[in-house]
């Protein structure tokens, strides 16, 4: 290292800052200037002296003379002829590029359950708690309140979680450094490889315990239990997920509590299913309540109830009880339906009595859809005969019905139509003329017609 190198302002700090600054700090800075990132000259010199003074700021003890003394009094610790960045904790220079904090490149993913590298030791995996509560099918649609007893791993009060008998006991790993993890790195045609795994002689602990606490054995929690009052909301479904922050495994050691995962496991009612909002059921009628409509008793999640069966219900259909399905969670106030799918039931066997009256009734169906039939069909004729035909119009206009005269002579009988002509007034004249011209017409083709067939005739 540099003599007369101010290692705060190397990494652009101020000297009272936190071992959380200096960190962001240096994995900001080696990014920047790691000779596989950056190939401008004097990059790799300024890596070096980065990794020198994170390596005097990042150890307490070291940090400390520094300040008291300067480069003087890290002479007893610092060998000037070591590679300045032989002293930098690899893992830290690791998470600079591959995350395990907020400055990586992917971010802090260690704690969103992503693909970090921000190892833990192995408690930290099983603090969450999974605790299945079963409900009835009545308690899910209106909800319920119930006490729950669930047992969760505490800190053992005897070695205060460390696991061992003394905190002589308790020493570091010498595989991993007390690190937890080890970095195996690799020399390949494609550049320097390096791989990180959990120690395997400390399980990622980073400490071995030689004497273990009586009361834990070693694991530094003991199984405990806590009551709970638990609500659940009206309208939850089966498998659905009730979350607790806080309530799950507590780590002393690390200062944290996992989470309870309430799963609600709801029991099927028979004879009544649902979907969504809605509930179904199905029902069996007599032929006749169909034809004549009834009430009937029907089960609901609020017990039995009548369902009005209207005149003239069909196999197939729906009969609906409104409101009395399953109420929205997220707005209680909003309710479905019992829907009640209607199966008509045919008798196979009748009594001749039942016989008679089936037929007599089918006889009069028959007659009273003959007799509608009759009835429609004369309404159209007589419909028919009230609305005259545009020609009998006309005739009658040209000519009254009482007359003799056949129309073909009408030309002859002029005075009826003048005599109209006169009342009505000089506004219908032309129009009137008009249609005397055309009738006229007609009726010496249809006579000329006439004379042609009786020629024949002859």
């Amino acid at each position: 290292m540099s003599a007369g190198k101010d290692h705060y302002k190397t990494l652009n700090v101020a000297r009272n800052a936190t071992l959380k600054e200096i960190k962001s700090a240096y994995r900001a800075l080696a990014r920047k200037y790691h000779p596989d990132m950056n190939k401008n000259p004097g990059a790799e010199d300024k890596f070096k002296q980065i990794s020198a003074a994170y390596e005097v700021l990042s150890d307490e003890e070291k940090r400390s003379a520094y300040d008291r003394f300067g480069e003087a009094g890290l002479d007893g610790n610092f060998n000037p002829s070591q590679d300045a960045s032989q002293g930098v904790d690899p893992f830290d220079l690791y998470s600079a590029f591959f995350g395990g904090g907020s400055d990586g490149f992917f971010g802090d993913m260690g704690d969103s359950g992503g693909m970090g590298f921000d190892f833990m030791n192995k408690r930290s995996l099983d603090l969450d708690i999974r605790y299945d509560m079963r409900l009835s099918f009545e308690e899910s649609v209106f909800g319920v309140k119930r006490e729950i007893d669930v047992s969760y791993l505490a800190t053992c009060d005897g070695c205060g979680g460390t696991g061992a008998k003394s905190s002589k006991d308790v020493k570091q790993c010498s595989n991993c450094g007390g690190k937890g993890r080890v970095m195996d790195t690799q020399r390949t045609p494609f550049g320097i490889m390096s791989q990180v795994s959990t120690c395997s002689k400390c399980g990622g602990d980073g400490r071995i315990i030689t004497d273990k606490c009586r009361m834990c054995n070693g694991n530094g929690r003991l199984r405990s239990s806590k009551k709970m009052d638990l609500v659940v909301p009206p309208g939850v479904s089966d498998r659905a997920t009730m979350r607790m922050r806080g309530e799950g495994n507590v780590d002393k050691r690390s200062g944290r509590a996992g989470d309870l995962f309430i799963v609600l496991q709801v029991a099927e009612k028979r004879g009544i299913r649902r979907e969504g909002l809605n509930l179904y059921s199905k029902i069996t009628i007599d032929f006749t309540d169909a034809i004549l409509g009834t009430f009937t008793k029907v089960e609901t999640v609020e017990g039995t109830m009548d369902l009005r069966i209207p005149p003239g219900t069909q196999p197939g259909d729906t009969v609906k009880l409104c409101r009395k399905g399953v109420p929205d969670t997220d707005r209680p106030s909003v309710r479905g339906d019992h829907c009640f799918e209607v199966k008509v039931l045919i008798p196979k066997n009748l009594s001749e009595r039942e016989r008679k009256l089936v037929e007599e009734f089918s006889s009069l169906r028959r007659s009273s859809s003959s007799t509608e039939t009759r009835q429609e069909e004369h309404r159209f004729d007589s419909e028919s005969r009230e609305k005259p035909s545009l020609w009998r119009k006309m005739k009658s206009f040209v000519r009254p019905e009482d007359s003799r005269t056949k129309f073909g002579t009408m030309s002859l009988n002029s005075s009826v139509p003048l005599q109209r002509i006169k009342e009505t007034g000089t506004s219908i004249v032309f129009p009137f003329l008009a249609l005397c011209v055309i009738a006229s017409a007609v009726a010496l083709v249809q006579k000329k017609g006439n004379r042609l067939k009786e020629k024949k005739e002859i």
